[in-house]
């Protein structure tokens, strides 16, 4: 028994107890006796074993003649400051990866649209690894959240489609101009 039955069954419960057939202990109890207690939801082993969509980058090390010890401590690592639109670009990762998980959901032919758009947008940015592992991070967090809350195309979920296209074309037309050379 799945949760949605569960749901279902105390709906009922409580419309029994409403009704004045039973009181909700007495209609809990006659439901557990009947089809015991409820059980969580299972999810198969390979639903946690999925890869993840846009793979992180293999760590890239050029190969060079080792350096002298006091060469690197003479050159220390300047760590970079995030550019100003960090935010605005972590949000836009954001919905890019809900319209890769609902918008095929809900039966529209995009395919891998919104992932190339992702990649596209990590390519044209030319970000040092550490902003591009979290560009992807957002996307990934964002797909897989949908994913664990959408199973079907509801009416929330296109509600929730218009309004992320409109919100990432706002926020792409934003970072465009404001910060566009």
């Amino acid at each position: 028994m799945g949760a949605p039955m569960h749901r279902s069954l105390s709906r009922l419960a409580l419309i029994l107890a409403l009704a004045g057939l039973a009181g909700p202990v007495e209609a809990q109890d006659l439901f557990r006796s009947i089809l015991g207690p409820p059980r969580p939801y299972y999810r198969p082993p390979q639903y946690y074993q999925q890869p993840r969509l846009i793979p992180a980058p293999a760590p890239t090390t050029p190969r060079t003649a080792p350096q002298p010890k006091d060469a690197a401590k003479e050159a220390p690592k300047i760590p970079e400051t995030p550019p100003v639109y960090e935010g605005e670009m972590s949000r836009l990762a954001e919905i890019l990866g809900a319209l890769h998980y609902l918008r095929p959901l809900c039966g529209t032919k995009d395919g891998s649209r919104w992932r190339n758009e992702m990649s596209g947008m990590i390519e044209a940015e030319g970000p040092p690894p550490e902003r591009r592992d979290r560009l992807i991070a957002s996307f990934n967090r964002s797909y897989v959240a949908y994913e664990q809350s959408y199973r079907t195309c509801t009416p929330a979920a296109d509600l929730a489609i218009r309004r992320f296209l409109d919100e990432g074309a706002r926020l792409s037309r934003e970072i465009a101009t404001r910060y566009g050379n």
